[in-house]
């Protein structure tokens, strides 16, 4: 007479199970780091975007204070702040208003995703 064994046959994992569930695991963990590496990447730029929108609101602020029918028409000479670069662009707004500037403060940079600029504009 037979003796029937009624206990099942766990001999563990094969090695096929294994290496898919690490290639699953691999392309998950892939897909999860590409994410987060994103995420940090945009909020670098929203980081310099910021910084660049304060630093151009800041430029007309001061200039605001000064005598605007002095400065020469144009373009300044760049300023460095960190590795942003700002500079003014003085223009005449119309001839019937001798008086009157045009001021544009333009701030760029070179950011995580390459260079990127921003401007404010107003009439003084």
């Amino acid at each position: 007479m037979r003796r029937l064994d009624i206990e099942s046959d766990d001999r563990g994992f094969t090695l096929i199970e294994v290496l898919i569930a690490s290639l699953l695991l691999a392309i998950i963990l892939t897909g999860i780091g590409f994410f987060f590496m994103n995420i940090i990447k945009q909020s670098d730029v929203l980081d310099d975007r910021t910084r660049g929108m304060e630093l151009a609101r800041q430029g007309l602020e001061e200039i605001r204070t000064l005598d605007i029918t002095s400065m020469p028409l144009g373009r300044t000479i760049p300023e460095d702040i960190d590795y942003f670069h700002r500079c003014f662009e003085i223009s005449e707004v119309d001839p019937l208003y001798p008086s009157a500037r045009n001021v544009r403060c333009v701030v760029y940079w070179l950011g995580a995703v390459g260079s990127d600029s921003i401007s404010f504009s107003s009439i003084f």
